[in-house]
Formats: C-alpha cells, sequence, structure tokens
C-alpha cells in the first residue's frame, strides 16, 4: 500500500496536528476531501479505541462524495485492517477498536440538533462545512472531546470547503486574512494547483468557465461572491466591468461617501477619461477606525502627492446641520476641512435620486453604454465589486436592505449596499445632464438580454 500525499496535504496534517480546528480549503480540486479523509484514518490507526465523526450537509451528498472517496482510500489496501461496518448506524470499526461514524447533517428535518445528543466522539472531519449551519458546527465543537475510551486524546475538529459568503467566510477566513484567527484555529489554503495528480488539460479547460466561478472555485478567492440572480445590478459583469486600472496622477479625483459607519465608513474614487468612470480605489474602514478623520488620513497616506484636484460627492441627506457636532457643521463640512490642503470642490446633489430611476439607468449603462457613458471598476475594489454583485432587488425595483446585527457591539446595520451607493451618488451627479434626459425620454429599462458569462479564456 503507497500513499503519497501532496506538498500541500502534508502542511496541512502539520498544522492540524498542532491546532485543535483546522480549515483546509478555497479552490475545486485541492485534495481536500482525500486530505480529511486520510486524516481521520490517520487518527483511527494512531489512537486505538477512538473515535471520530465524518459529516456532510445531507446524505445524497455524503454518498456520492465523501464515501466514495473514503472506500476509493480503503481498496487501496486499508480494507484490510476493518473489522466490521454497521449499515444502520452507519459506523465503520478497525481491528483496533477505533471507530468512525459517517453522518449527515440533515437540518431540514433536525433543527434541534437531536442526532447529535449523546454522540461522543474524539474529533470530526466536516467536508464542504460552508453547506452546514454554524449552529451545527457549534454543536461539533461541544461533542468533540467526549469519548473517554481511548486515554488521553487531544480533540479535533478538521473541515474542508469551497468559498462562501456565509459564516465561514465571516468566522475563519476574514480574521485568517488579517492574522486574527483565535488559538489553536488555522486556515489552510488550497488551490487546485496543489494537486499533483490533476491533469493538464483538465486544468486548462477550467479556464472556460465563466470568471465569477472561475475566481471562485479555480482560483479560490473569497472575495468574489457568485452571481445567483435577484441582483439590483443585473448587468454588472465581472468579465465587462472589471479591468486592471491605473490611478492618472494628471487627473481630478472624485471621492464619493455614503453617510453609513456600520460595518464601515465607506468612499470609493474615480477619475474620468472622458465619459469613461473609472473606480480607481475604496477606502472602508471598520469600527473603531469607521471615522471621518480616519478616512480622510487613510486617503491622504495613500494620494500624500495628489495635485490634480479633489470633487467630493456623496449622499445627500448628510448635508443637513448635525445636532451631535459643533453649530453649522455637517458630514460633508468635516470631510472639507479634513482634506483642505486639496482644496476639494463640493458636488453633492441637493437630493438624492429616486432609487428605481437611478438602479435603472446605471443597468442601461452597464449593458448598453447609452450616452457613451462607461463604468469600469478597479479588480482591487473587492468591497464595491461584491457590493455591485450582493445588493439585492426589492420588489419595488429599488435596493433591498438586507439587515444584520454585529455580535459583539449588537448594533443593527444593513449588510450591503453602502458602496453602491457611493457609485451611485457619483455617476448620476457628474453625469446629471445625461440622467435629465434619460428620465425625460421615458424610457423604462428592461435590459435586452441580461449578459451571459463571457467565456473567454482571459480571466483577471
Amino acid at each position: 500500500m503507497k500513499i503519497q500525499p501532496s506538498k500541500k496535504q502534508n502542511e496541512a496534517k502539520v498544522i492540524a496536528d498542532n491546532n485543535f480546528i483546522t480549515l483546509y480549503g478555497g479552490s475545486i480540486r485541492g485534495g481536500k476531501s482525500y486530505w480529511g479523509c486520510l486524516m481521520i484514518i490517520s487518527y483511527c490507526f494512531k489512537y486505538p479505541n477512538s473515535r471520530w465523526l465524518m459529516m456532510r450537509a445531507s446524505v445524497p451528498t455524503l454518498t456520492r462524495t465523501l464515501l466514495v472517496t473514503f472506500n476509493e482510500l480503503l481498496a487501496k489496501g486499508f480494507d484490510q485492517y476493518v473489522k466490521s461496518y454497521n449499515k444502520q448506524t452507519n459506523v465503520l470499526t478497525w481491528n483496533n477498536g477505533s471507530e468512525i461514524v459517517f453522518m449527515a447533517e440533515n437540518y431540514a428535518n433536525d433543527k434541534d440538533l437531536n442526532r447529535f445528543k449523546g454522540l461522543e466522539i474524539n474529533g470530526a472531519f466536516i467536508d464542504e462545512v460552508n453547506e452546514i449551519q454554524e449552529v451545527t458546527f457549534d454543536k461539533i465543537i461541544e461533542r468533540a472531546g467526549s469519548w473517554f475510551h481511548a486515554g488521553e486524546i487531544d480533540a479535533k475538529i478538521l473541515m474542508s470547503c469551497n468559498p462562501a459568503n456565509n459564516w465561514v467566510k465571516k468566522r475563519f477566513y476574514d480574521k485568517w486574512k488579517i492574522g486574527n484567527l483565535p488559538n489553536k484555529v488555522a486556515y489552510v489554503p488550497a488551490k487546485i494547483t496543489d494537486n499533483p495528480h490533476i491533469p493538464k488539460s483538465y486544468y486548462e479547460s477550467l479556464k472556460l468557465l465563466p470568471t465569477y466561478q472561475y475566481e471562485v472555485f479555480v482560483n479560490g478567492n473569497w472575495d468574489i461572491q457568485l452571481k445567483v440572480g435577484g441582483e439590483a445590478y443585473k448587468c454588472f459583469e465581472l468579465d465587462l466591468h472589471v479591468h486592471d486600472v491605473k490611478y492618472n496622477p494628471n487627473l481630478p479625483i472624485h471621492m464619493s461617501w455614503d453617510d453609513n459607519v456600520n460595518p464601515y465608513l465607506p468612499c470609493n474614487l474615480w477619475q474620468l477619461d472622458g465619459k469613461k468612470a473609472i473606480c480607481i480605489d475604496e477606502i472602508a474602514l471598520e469600527d473603531p477606525h469607521n471615522r471621518i478623520e480616519s478616512v480622510c488620513n487613510e486617503f491622504k497616506r495613500k494620494y500624500n502627492s495628489h495635485t490634480g484636484g479633489l470633487f467630493i460627492y456623496g449622499d445627500a441627506t448628510a448635508q443637513k446641520e448635525d445636532t451631535k457636532l459643533e453649530k453649522g457643521m455637517n458630514f460633508f463640512r468635516l470631510i472639507q476641512g479634513a482634506l483642505k490642503d486639496y482644496r476639494p470642490t463640493m458636488r453633492v446633489a441637493k437630493s438624492n435620486p429616486n432609487v428605481k430611476d437611478r438602479l435603472d439607468w446605471i443597468n442601461t449603462i452597464l449593458e448598453k453604454q447609452i450616452g457613451g457613458i462607461s463604468i469600469s471598476i478597479s479588480k482591487e475594489c473587492t468591497k464595491t465589486i461584491n457590493d455591485l454583485i450582493l445588493t439585492k432587488e426589492d420588489m419595488n425595483g429599488g435596493k433591498f436592505k438586507e439587515m444584520d446585527t454585529n455580535p459583539t457591539t449588537k448594533v443593527r446595520f444593513q449588510k450591503v449596499g453602502h458602496m453602491s451607493d457611493c457609485m451611485d451618488y457619483f455617476i448620476t451627479t457628474v453625469f446629471a445632464n445625461d440622467f435629465e434626459m434619460w428620465k425625460r425620454s421615458g424610457i423604462n429599462f428592461k435590459p435586452t438580454s441580461i449578459k451571459g458569462f463571457n467565456t473567454s479564456s482571459k480571466h483577471y
């Protein structure tokens, strides 16, 4: 029996051996399930009489994925060490007394997690943890280490995943990205290129995937989300509107703000090349730096030598006098004061345009470049890109304001829509004449086609 784990799988094993919780994942075909099966088998052999859980979200996915991988490993020689397999309880017992319990979460039919009551295990492997509920994961933490028949064993929870915009991203990837994972918790990123057993022809064929899918499932990009339908910006496409753009020091910067502090204080930065609107950068600082002074200081740090001019746009409602500030002060006067060395020109509209009107017009620009206007977003502006993808349309053709609560501060906030609002304020103001002409034309927005995914092999 000869099994040769990949370099990345060996790296993940060392990390898992030294941590309580290890998330291994990223792209498709990175050897995630294979790694998890090998790890659980190795722990079964290392610790006689130990007990381990292997899980997927549903019975069908467990049967056609994880069990297939596990059986492939058994066929390579591990089957000679199997004592029994109980098809009723889905428990495999090894000759040394160790056990593996195969289980589906089946949350739709067991929201109280009754199947976990009394479950005693040393640890678990959750394949595609992004598909299970966070409460299930917490329940497995509770049960890990509750099996005492194998002596002193460190509890282990191993997981695989693909990028997802849910609790897994918030709880693991986002914290890993800023170096803030809790002690004894690790994330190991893996790509398809880390799997030496993938044929080159298969890897090349994946380049025909739409850009969204390619970025998420091949490049393992957590910061780009998939379009799933119901988007407010239905004509926004990565292939058409996201580019590798550069700041031009000879052109003015157009800074657009949304009067909002949670989950961050947002602004994005634009430049104009004729009627080409180019989003070159974004600043979105979270608590405790979600303050005007902090955002302006970040702008000054990044564009300290800019002398090409600065224009300020944003949420018209923030022009009202703020009673919490010094008399006569408001949101935009604070910005103007903080950036006075750039001699900014204020271009905040008197009122915000109707949300449906501005969405219809911007979607027409994205689809047809009406009036010769085009919109390009820097590939580095991931919050703006995701905002354009994740902001949903409400029943009246406006923006659906999905709310969330910060688990630490308990502050309620609108999850998405802030960066796209910044874009709206800028586009409708700087091209105000075009916008008014379009509204007077009486043409309702009806996309001739919601552009399909470009199957070009070029990916940013």
